[in-house]
């Protein structure tokens, strides 16, 4: 009889803390409305994803907190990060999706206030391969083209994305793209290339396909570049800017880059939410990505998921992350001298 008792006791006491854990969240859930933090617009990708994440995440978190979306747009992203690192909540009541650029700009921005090493990484809804387009009308073929003769190419700032992959084609590879920036958006950029004013502009893969879906079959958008971490296997022939490094120094100011392409649109608890607050989202994070009903609102909206729990997450952050400090100084430097070349 007193085995029977002690086995008892050991089986209760091993399920404990996992009840205990999940009493505690839906306790500090229940009831309580949860922020999704998005430094973008609400008509963007991460407004897509962060809008259709809070109408169903609630069913796979204990408590079933209400969980609404807040748009803070400002200086490409970082106005929102540096927020939810330093004044928004860290009880749990508070998430973020983290832009493409968290990690470039924590290593080669010394004036944000966030640093991409101290997210709690909860999971990643797609990566965001920004992929470079141009229209037919301007004869191009292939991206040695370009190195030929010079193409109009739309960007929306030095510091973004569909910036930074064009002048590293230019600076590494010797194309002669002539770089028009300051469009408000990549929407604005391609409006600008169907009438005709560019020749060439880029925004993700994903932004491409439920908007251009139609132009890409039918060849009026010919794939130039794109900026992941290695060729993807839906643009196989189209070659990636990390490919063109030709020292240490631009081949790890490209991992960078592409490590931004990999995060893509991924979701992190600020740097003091609760273990186990952060541990019941990654969860329910991960139950959403395979959820039905989730799955078919984002096949109706024409986006794609491309799913990473939080642990593969974390380690494509860490691999830029602790790189060694004379190497991201060699990037830094590269960095810099392509934000202030002239193209």
């Amino acid at each position: 009889m007193k085995g029977k008792v002690i086995g008892l006791v050991l089986i209760f006491s091993t399920f404990l803390p996992f009840g205990a854990n999940a009493d505690k969240v839906a306790d500090f859930y229940k009831g309580k409305t949860v922020k999704i933090v998005i430094g973008g617009s609400m008509g963007g990708a991460y407004g897509l994803y962060a809008q259709l994440l809070s109408r169903h995440v609630n069913r796979h978190i204990a408590g079933s907190p209400t969980v609404v979306v807040q748009s803070m747009p400002g200086s490409g992203g970082n106005k929102a990060m540096n927020y939810t690192t330093n004044a928004g909540a860290q009880d749990g009541s508070l998430v973020s999706i983290v832009q493409i650029s968290v990690v470039q700009e924590t290593l080669f921005n010394p004036k944000v206030r966030f640093n991409a090493k101290n997210y709690k990484y909860i999971g990643r809804f797609a990566d965001a391969n920004i992929v470079a387009m141009a229209h037919k009308r301007s004869g191009f073929k292939s991206w040695k083209d370009a190195k030929k003769k010079q193409y109009t190419y739309g960007s929306v700032g030095r510091r973004n994305y569909t910036y930074i992959g064009v002048a590293a084609m230019n600076m590494f590879a010797g194309t002669k793209f002539k770089i028009i920036s300051g469009y408000r958006g990549t929407k604005t950029s391609f409006l600008a290339v169907e009438r005709g004013e560019l020749d060439a502009s880029a925004t993700s893969w994903t932004t491409l396909n439920v908007r251009h879906a139609d132009d890409i079959k039918s060849g009026k958008f010919k794939p130039i570049f794109q900026m992941a971490s290695n060729r993807k296997p839906y643009l196989p022939n189209t070659p990636s800017v990390v490919e063109f490094g030709r020292t240490k120094a631009e081949k790890t100011f490209l991992a960078v880059i592409g490590a931004g392409s990999e995060i893509g649109r991924s979701m992190a608890g600020p740097p003091g939410m609760p273990n186990h607050l952060v541990a019941a989202w990654r969860k329910g994070f991960d139950k959403t990505m395979t959820d039905p009903s989730f799955i078919a609102d984002i096949k109706k909206r024409k986006s794609r998921l491309n799913p990473m729990n939080a642990k593969d997450l974390t380690k494509v952050v860490d691999s830029v992350m602790t790189l060694p400090k004379a190497d991201i100084k060699g990037a830094f430097d590269v960095y810099t001298k392509l934000l202030k070349a002239k193209f």
